[in-house]
């Protein structure tokens, strides 16, 4: 394309001198020792316009021979990198699909004559998808050798795999390094963060909290979410120990709006009950469940016992209006009754509470009240529907059996008793009779 556009501007330079010497060719003399050449002014124009061509392509000539040996290996670069790429996008395109021996193999096909730790990187995620963690390593390793500036992206990449993998020390140690050289990474944040769910390092997750506020690595509803689990999990761990100094620490370092969530207050209210701080606990749950009418936290009202039961029926009471068919609040204010001992109020509550779907907690604390007040067939009733409940379907092979033997007696009831029937009428027939036979021997006589 290059030697047609420089042909037509040779034609189009010939043209226009041809046209400027038409009416007069001019007179050129060049004369070197005993030689001289006369020539008119356009053929010695051509002439050197000639000579420039030829020589300027005899030197791109003479220098392409001398280059030839570079120009090679410059050749050969470029077709190992376009063969080395199509290697790559390959072995990534396997890696999406979930072809993990396949993705590994393309990857390191072409990956030692490069001079990118891409193609390792890769490798070493396809390995750890097969659980060849050594292989992993043993990737990982030679990236670093490959592109020893590529610290960071490596070292991440090596902290997600070794996360992936559970190995949660080494991969502590890989963000470590990072941290201490970028304080500010995003990606080490958010993988740090992973790593403590991870290994349920609340604690550190706890310490953490700060930085992801301030970097702003998640949205505001995210953040508050991963909060909320954070201290959820500090305060169920601190539960699961003896001490109730350390859950009221873990409860002080919540953050605020976090003490009026439900779930963390069920979570406290609960320890204190199961501990036997009724006290402790009663205020605690009264405030929430009037800013929050949860049924977890109805239902923990329900399993105190202080020194004045009434108060707490009183205020469970006003949660009653306009929630008449919560059968967890009533059955809560059955036992809150019942501790007052205010049976009929007790009995009414939980009849309702079960109407509502109580369940097998409402069924058992009527049968208690019912025992109590001397109805031990309906109590047993009761204990016998709850127990149907929280056994869930039981032995319906025997169920069956049972409701067919007793189809069976109550047929054979039905049939005794039509015999009876059948008796007493031939019986009164005879009876009858044998009156008219005597009444007719009587009038005889």
């Amino acid at each position: 394309m290059k030697l047609l556009i420089q042909t037509i501007i040779m034609l189009c330079i010939g043209i226009a001198l041809a046209l400027f010497v038409r009416d007069d060719p001019g007179y050129v003399l060049l004369g070197f020792r005993n030689y001289s050449v006369e020539t008119s002014m356009a053929i010695f124009v051509v002439a050197s316009i000639a000579i420039i061509f030829i020589s300027y392509y005899l030197i791109r000539v003479i220098g392409g021979v001398i280059h030839s040996p570079s120009n090679y290996r410059k050749w050969q670069d470029r077709r190992r990198d376009r063969v080395a790429n199509t290697a790559l996008t390959r072995g990534l395109l396997a890696q999406a699909e979930g072809k993990w021996r396949q993705s590994e193999k393309a990857l390191l096909t072409y990956a030692k004559k490069t001079e990118s730790a891409v193609n390792y990187l890769a490798a070493a995620k396809s390995a750890q998808a097969q659980g060849a963690n050594e292989r992993m390593n043993q990737y990982l390793d030679m990236a670093q050798a490959t592109d020893p500036t590529a610290n960071s992206a490596i070292r991440l990449t090596q902290a997600e795999l070794l996360i992936d993998s559970r190995q949660f020390d080494r991969a502590e140690g890989a963000l470590a390094r990072i941290r201490q050289e970028d304080p500010k990474n995003t990606r080490a944040l958010i993988l740090l963060t992973k790593l403590c769910q991870e290994s349920k390092n609340w604690n550190k997750l706890s310490e953490l909290m700060y930085d992801l506020k301030r970097n702003k690595i998640y949205s505001i509803p995210v953040f508050n979410e991963l909060e909320k689990q954070v201290h959820t999990e500090l305060l169920r761990v601190s539960c699961e120990s003896d001490s109730l100094i350390e859950v009221r620490n873990s409860w002080s370092i919540a953050p605020k709006n976090l003490q009026r969530d439900p779930d963390l207050i069920a979570i406290l209210a609960r320890k204190l009950i199961d501990e036997g701080q009724h006290e402790e606990a009663e205020p605690l749950l009264r405030t929430a469940i009037k800013q929050h009418l949860s049924n977890q936290l109805v239902y923990l009202y329900g399993l105190l016992y202080t020194a004045n039961p009434y108060s707490e029926l009183s205020a469970a009471e006003k949660w009653y209006k306009g929630n008449t068919e919560n059968s967890t609040l009533l059955l809560t204010l059955g036992r809150l009754s019942s501790r007052s001992e205010l049976w009929g109020k007790a009995r009414s509550y939980l009849e309702t509470s079960v109407e509502y779907g109580g369940g097998p907690e409402a069924y058992h604390a009527l049968a208690q009240v019912l025992e109590h007040i001397d109805e031990p067939e309906l109590a047993a009733n009761a204990y016998r529907k709850g127990l149907e409940i929280a056994s869930g379907k039981g032995l319906p092979e025997l169920a069956a059996l049972t409701a067919k033997k007793k189809n069976r007696q109550a047929d054979a009831l039905a049939k005794q008793e039509a015999q009876k029937s059948e008796m007493a009428l031939l019986e009164s027939d005879a009876a009858e009779a044998k009156n008219t036979v005597e009444n007719i021997a009587a009038s005889a006589a």
